[in-house]
């Protein structure tokens, strides 16, 4: 892409976590947050921990490493999640998992609630906010005033989990209907509302997304579909610019190539798709269960004409690229969306 700006927010090292994954990030007051599932080795292991940093130079530095969701001595842990700001507030909601409930992939999943309190500059948490979902977005303001976010469950399968008002500690878990030849497996779900039509992007199998809809702000949901939008099993990211055009961030093809697509302002098929980062990234410097060379799990926020993109660097490091809203002029068309 012309004139995007690539930048690193954390990276693993000898003394401190040597996995890192499901970055998210967001401005509030002038600054720049940032937050990712740290553990000291493995993927979804024991000890793993919701951790950030800040920015106050536009995510140019990102000087102090702040714990947020500690996690647990036992097997229950903390993981990634979303972050954005409500009421003057900034929040993240995060997974937390490993004891309860048994679940083919989370036993006992939910999410639990952490602000960031004004007068002491520390993260709170608000308890458990949601049953059963690990969310994945920021979420969205629908046309009846709830919010929404995508997520999976705790046995790997496409929900939603959509807010009570503006309350947002308390969230109701709804499934989407799949068919069984899909055979869903971590099926991380982003979704968009436009009125009461809500889009669901689901990562699916075969080399290509999967698509579900709402008419009705997320109460129902049509059956997850094959699309015609290549994309590997791999988390994407569904949003919408300033400008009126829809945004995926997402992997193409495997997990060497990370692309934005876009849209005509105003309208829902995606018209469009450039690179972001491209080629195999540096091998893992440390040994540990699911790393590979990858771009992966991207998740965007745009502020002051510019989209911010957060992503795992071969589940070690969390890269940034930040894109100029005026580069997504459209010049080319590639696998609309449909």
């Amino acid at each position: 892409m012309p004139d995007v700006v690539h930048r690193t927010i954390h990276q693993a090292g000898v003394d401190t976590d040597k996995f890192l994954h499901g970055a998210a990030i967001v401005f509030h007051e002038g600054l720049c947050y940032a937050n990712w599932a740290n553990s000291p080795i493995n993927e979804n292991g024991p000890h793993e921990t919701l951790k950030g940093r800040r920015s106050t130079d536009g995510g140019k530095t990102w000087p102090i490493l702040e714990t947020i969701g500690p996690g647990f001595r036992g097997e229950e842990r903390h993981s990634h999640g979303i972050l954005f700001v409500h009421q003057g507030e900034l929040w993240t909601i995060c997974s937390r998992f490993g004891v309860g409930t048994p679940g083919r992939r989370f036993p006992g999943l939910q999410a639990e609630a952490f602000v960031l309190a004004p007068d002491t500059n520390r993260w709170l948490s608000r308890g458990i906010v949601m049953e059963n979902c690990w969310p994945y977005d920021e979420p969205v303001r629908m046309a009846n005033g709830n919010f929404i976010t995508g997520g999976q469950d705790k046995d790997g399968l496409p929900v939603v989990a959509i807010s009570r008002g503006h309350d947002v500690t308390q969230w109701e878990t709804i499934s989407i209907p799949y068919d069984r030849r899909l055979k869903p497996s971590f099926a991380e779900t982003t979704v968009w509302s436009e009125g009461e039509r809500v889009l669901a992007i689901i990562r699916g199998g075969g080399g290509i997304a999967w698509v579900s809809v709402s008419e009705d702000n997320g109460r129902t949901w049509s059956k997850a579909r094959a699309s015609n939008f290549p994309m590997p099993r791999a988390k994407a990211y569904l949003g919408k610019l300033s400008t009126g055009q829809l945004y995926l961030l997402s992997n193409l093809k495997n997990r060497d190539t990370l692309a934005i697509s876009v849209s005509q302002p105003g309208e829902n098929s995606l018209s469009s798709i450039w690179r972001v980062r491209h080629g195999k990234t540096v091998p893992p410097r440390f040994s540990g269960r699911a790393k590979g060379k990858e771009w992966s799990y991207p998740y965007g926020h745009e502020h002051d004409g510019h989209l911010y993109v957060v992503y795992s660097v071969g589940k070690e490091d969390c890269g940034l690229s930040v894109i100029p809203i005026k580069s997504f002029q459209l010049t080319s068309v590639s696998n609309p969306l449909r």
